[in-house]
């Protein structure tokens, strides 16, 4: 059951102003037990900064990160459920892969490097990085989610538990420190990243992907259904621009932005659409969006999802080859010497 929520009001985290413009309202339609609040995206009128204001209290995120949220058993799932020779499977690992050993290929140190992945979930991702075949790799990873972190442990990855900017995690030890899709959800980026700074080793690579506001489907459904608001629980919504300032102000050379498919965003922007006309009611078009576009299961290997995932990309795929961009942005960032 949905319930109301302990929030607070926030300022720019990127130049502490405080005017800023409405963009969009949206509500929580992925979960069925977390809030039914409303919750407002606005844009600083100062540094364009476009952030969820007011958004939930640290203490609220065992509400808004219930026990069965998706990222928590992805390895767990697999395991179980899923047929790791199947193309989506195998065609997910690639693409973590081939970022994973491009990044590598940028440290300065090229064999025993030690990587930490943040918001390592269950291990997943870790698992397949120890895959990695162009050099020795050490896994390290940080939740705050303390099942997850067992999970993780217990697949053989070292483990920190807690939030990323307190747990105990030693000082400029790691060759490649790993975001994917965690700066978007975190209050106070800017120390996010700074921290981030001061794990690496001099010359060490920082990896960050994050949603992309200023992509074509994020201004098509900037009006509360945008797949990559994932109400509640992103707090900050980069473009090119932003997110390269506050890196550079943080002490990190740019090494290169690029742009992904983004299916999941898809997912939950068709989730969103189709189960808007009936929420409230639980009726027919919701039952329809949580069947067709299920917004935890959809990295289960299904032959639905395998062929919605396949639609989702090719429409990326056109885009960016129509505007350049889509709404999956990664920025590779290197700690000087």
């Amino acid at each position: 059951m949905k319930t109301a929520i302990k929030k607070v009001d926030v300022c720019c985290n990127n130049c502490g102003g405080t005017a800023c413009s409405l963009v969009t309202e949206g509500v929580e339609h992925e979960y069925k037990n977390t809030t039914s609040d409303t919750f407002r995206v606005v844009k600083c009128s100062n540094c364009n900064l476009v952030y969820l204001n007011p958004r939930p209290d640290i203490s609220e995120l065992s509400t808004i990160y219930p026990s069965e949220y998706y990222a928590y058993h992805l390895a767990a799932k697999n395991a179980e459920k899923e047929n790791t020779n199947s193309l989506l499977y195998k065609a997910r690992r690639h693409v973590y892969l081939s970022r994973l050993e491009k990044a590598l290929s940028l440290c300065a140190q090229k064999d025993n490097l030690k990587v930490l992945d943040i918001g390592c979930a269950d291990g997943r991702a870790l698992n397949w990085y120890k895959q990695v075949r162009s050099a020795k790799v050490e896994t390290f990873g940080v939740d705050f989610d303390e099942k997850a972190v067992e999970l993780a442990g217990k697949a053989g990855h070292t483990v920190y538990c807690g939030r990323f900017e307190s747990a105990d995690i030693p000082v400029g030890f790691f060759d490649l420190v790993v975001a994917t899709h965690v700066i978007e959800h975190v209050a106070d980026p800017k120390g996010f990243a700074k921290r981030a700074f001061d794990v690496l080793k001099p010359g060490g690579i920082f990896l960050i992907e994050t949603p992309n506001i200023e992509a074509a489907d994020a201004k098509w459904f900037k009006n509360r259904h945008w797949g990559g608001y994932h109400f509640p629980r992103h707090w900050i919504f980069y473009s090119q621009q932003t997110l390269k300032r506050m890196v550079e102000e943080c002490g990190f050379t740019i090494v290169e932005t690029q742009y992904h498919p983004a299916p999941a965003f898809w997912n939950w922007t068709m989730h969103s659409i189709v189960g808007a006309v009936d929420r409230e009611k639980n009726g027919f078009f919701s039952r329809i969006a949580d069947r067709l576009f299920p917004p935890t299961e959809f990295q289960k290997n299904s032959l639905r999802n395998l062929i919605f995932v396949s639609l989702f990309t090719f429409i990326d795929i056109v885009l960016k080859a129509v505007t350049g961009s889509t709404s999956n942005m990664s920025l590779t960032v290197r700690k000087p010497i």
